[in-house]
C-alpha cells in the first residue's frame, strides 16, 4: 500500500509524502479529523517495514500505558520504532504530562503518531510538539464510487447513494452502514420522529423512557435527529441542497408543514445542546425527553 491508497486527504498525503521522500519524517505526528477518514490507515502504511505499537484505552489511556511505551521506546537500538496512539485525547492528565516528557527526550529512530477527533482535547504543550496534520471529510462523491467498487453495485444504486450520503465524510462510518445493523437503527429512530408531532406528551415521553441508555449508540441516534429536522429545514425553506434521508422526501414534505422554519431551527439548536450533554455525564433518557417534548412543542408553532 501506498499514501496515494488514502482516499481523499491531498492534503495529508502531500504533506506526509514529501516528508518521507526527503527522509525528514517528524518524531511525532498529530493526525486529526473524524473517524473513518484514513488517519490510522496512513500510521499503518506510513509503519511498513517497522515494528508498530498500538496505544488505547477506554474510557482513558492510563499513565502505565505511558511509562511502558517509555521504557520500550528507550530500548530501540537499530532500524525504527512506530507507536500509535489512538484517541489520544483519552489519555488522562497524568498520562498526557508522563507523555510530554517522552516528546521532549526523542529517540533515534522512535516515531510517535497520535490520532483524535478532538483535537482541542490534547494538551496544548503535546500539540506544540507534534506536526499536526489534518484529516477531512471525505467528498460524498468518492466514498458513492467506493462502495460501488467494494461491493460491485452501481454507482447511482439507491442504497450506495443513501450510505455515502449518511457517512458525513466518512468511509469508516459508511462500511459500518452497509455491513452492520445501522440502517436498521437509522429507520426506528426516524419512524420515532415522523410519530412525535402527533403522539400525545405522555407518549412522546414513553419514547424516551423506552431508549436504550448506551451513550454511544445515543450520541449516533442524536446525528440522525440532527440530518432529519435539517432536511425538514431545507425543504420548508424551498432549498435545492440533497437531502440526507431522500428516501423519506414525501414525509419529509408532509410533516415540514407542522412546523415553523424556526421552530425547526430551535430544535436543531436543541438537538446539538444535547449532544454536548450526552458527551459529558448527562443521563440519556433525560436528555432524549426533554428533546422529544422540545419536538413535540416545536410541531405547534
Amino acid at each position: 500500500m501506498t499514501l496515494l491508497e488514502v482516499l481523499g486527504q491531498p492534503v495529508a498525503v502531500t504533506i506526509l509524502e514529501n516528508s518521507r521522500a526527503q527522509g525528514r519524517l517528524a518524531h511525532a505526528y498529530l493526525f486529526y479529523g473524524d473517524e473513518g477518514v484514513g488517519k490510522e490507515t496512513a500510521v499503518r502504511i506510513l509503519a511498513a517495514g517497522s515494528h508498530l505499537h498500538v496505544i488505547e484505552g477506554s474510557p482513558a489511556i492510563k499513565i502505565e500505558q505511558i511509562r511502558m511505551l517509555r521504557q520500550q521506546s528507550s530500548y530501540i537500538q537499530s532500524g525504527s520504532s512506530v507507536w500509535l496512539i489512538k484517541d489520544a485525547d483519552n489519555m488522562t492528565v497524568e498520562a498526557a504530562n508522563a507523555f510530554l516528557k517522552v516528546l521532549e527526550e526523542p529517540s533515534p529512530g522512535v516515531y510517535f503518531f497520535l490520532t483524535t477527533t478532538n483535537i482541542h482535547r490534547i494538551l496544548p504543550t503535546i500539540v506544540s510538539r507534534c506536526q499536526v496534520v489534518p484529516f477531512r471529510a471525505i467528498p460524498e462523491e468518492m466514498i458513492q464510487k467506493y462502495l460501488a467498487q467494494k461491493y460491485s453495485q452501481a454507482s447511482d444504486d439507491p442504497k450506495v447513494r443513501l450510505i455515502a450520503r449518511m457517512a458525513r465524510g466518512s468511509i469508516g462510518r459508511a462500511l459500518e452502514y452497509w455491513e452492520g445493523p445501522l440502517l436498521e437503527r437509522r429507520q426506528q429512530v426516524l419512524e420515532t420522529l415522523i410519530r412525535i408531532p402527533a403522539s400525545s406528551y405522555p407518549e412522546v415521553l414513553g419514547f424516551s423512557q423506552r431508549w436504550e441508555e448506551e451513550r454511544v449508540q445515543v450520541i449516533e441516534d442524536l446525528q440522525l435527529m440532527l440530518g432529519w429536522y435539517r432536511d425538514l429545514a431545507a425543504v420548508k425553506s424551498g432549498s435545492t441542497v440533497s437531502l440526507y434521508n431522500p428516501d423519506y422526501a414525501g414525509k419529509l414534505q408532509e410533516i415540514s408543514q407542522v412546523y415553523s422554519y424556526r421552530a425547526l431551527c430551535e430544535i436543531m439548536h436543541e438537538i446539538s445542546k444535547m449532544q454536548a450533554a450526552i458527551a459529558g455525564n448527562a443521563r440519556p433518557r433525560f436528555v432524549l425527553g426533554r428533546l422529544f417534548l422540545s419536538m413535540k412543542k416545536g410541531a405547534h408553532s
